[in-house]
């Protein structure tokens, strides 16, 4: 009796364990990801990141992972920002190699984290780099270049002279000096820089400097233009319709110039169209202007880019109450094959709408009601 009383326990305990193990096994393997575990990526899936900056300064940081292959594109917002690029990075290059860096245009916000300091060490020193793609003009020259502009193009040739590849913008897109218009990033996903007029034409606004670029996938695309204001807009649309080749209706788009009330224009949003809008700034924060309704994202932005889509998010917003920053949607990550699209971001997945912030300084624009 005693041994039959001890088995039926052990048993008992047997079942309970199991029973444990199971649902635990169940939840570790088929827990839909939370806001705050951001996901790991098989190979063959495209994931497009748009990166908080660790301080209250608007700037643009963008990582591209397909495959194999990684891109970057800009690295803001100040140097400081540096630690908190490469704590993300660090989780999905797992060999030390950035295989493109585009260096969108000369302003610090896109470019002093590649550059770097005496405290905090560039993205271009810290990865190995296989190639730069960048701006082919800029106003910031002679007395008028800033030194993390100087700072950049010394670092730049330092990398060259020990076999980085560097290309403009325009030379890729003329296919020129061994450039190419497109490059395969993985198999079915490739990297298109777009034609622009400022590539080789002057303009007062730094912004329109630019570098444009396409991530194709299929029929799915996905534009990025770095700080391109409406004039450059309306030259990229305009260039591509006259040679019978109109820009594409876009899943993804990063706002142009951080959702200011001078890009994302109506004759661009005409033509792609975005189902997802990315906006890559502090919102609220005083650092430009301060005309509430301008604050990045201005509601300029809102009410145009609200005819096409809800689905607008924002990396990080100013925390009014403590006078700094603190993550809106935070890290913003968009999964995505041919057959559908996830997104994923590490503080909430609400979108700008919901926010108090946009119900206390923005209109609700119509399409959004």
């Amino acid at each position: 009796m005693k041994t039959k009383t001890i088995f039926s326990v052990l048993l008992l305990i047997i079942l309970i364990a199991l029973s444990f193990g199971g649902g635990f096994l169940i939840y570790v393997f088929y827990q839909k990801p939370t806001s705050d575990k951001m996901p790991s990526f098989t190979n063959g899936e495209l994931s497009i990141h748009f990166l908080e900056l660790g301080n209250q300064y608007t700037g643009d940081s963008i990582y591209i992972k397909s495959g194999e292959t990684d891109i970057l594109i800009d690295a803001g917002s100040r140097y400081n920002s540096i630690p908190s690029l490469t704590a993300y990075l660090d989780q999905y290059i797992e060999d030390g190699k950035i295989e493109y860096v585009i260096a969108t245009h000369s302003d610090q916000d896109h470019i002093a984290g590649l550059v770097g300091n005496n405290t905090y060490e560039g993205l271009l020193r810290y990865y190995d780099i296989d190639m730069i793609i960048d701006f082919p003009l800029t106003n910031k020259t002679g007395s008028k270049q800033t030194q993390v502009l100087g700072n950049y193009y010394a670092l730049r040739e330092e990398l060259v002279s020990q076999g980085t590849t560097h290309y403009t913008a325009l030379e890729c897109y003329n296919k020129i000096n061994g450039a190419s218009r497109t490059y395969e990033i993985s198999q079915g996903v490739e990297m298109e820089i777009l034609y622009n007029y400022y590539y080789e034409n002057t303009s007062s606004d730094e912004n329109n400097y630019s570098v444009c670029l396409m991530i194709n996938q299929g029929a799915n695309h996905y534009l990025f233009t770095g700080d391109l204001e409406e004039d450059g807009e309306e030259y990229l649309v305009d260039y591509y319709n006259n040679i019978n080749n109109p820009l594409p209706k876009c899943v993804l788009f990063k706002a142009g110039h951080h959702g200011s009330p001078t890009s994302s224009t109506t004759k661009l949003l005409d033509v792609i169209q975005p189902q997802y809008v990315v906006v890559c700034c502090c919102a609220g924060s005083d650092e430009y202007t301060d005309n509430v309704l301008n604050q990045f994202p201005s509601q300029d932005f809102i009410d145009r880019v609200a005819i096409y889509t809800d689905k607008v998010y924002v990396t990080t917003m100013m925390d009014e109450g403590n006078n700094t920053f603190k993550p809106m949607n935070g890290n913003i990550v968009f999964n995505v094959n041919k057959n559908s699209i996830e997104v994923f971001c590490s503080n909430s997945d609400k979108i700008l709408k919901e926010w108090d912030w946009f119900k206390r300084y923005r209109n609700c624009p119509s399409a959004w009601q």
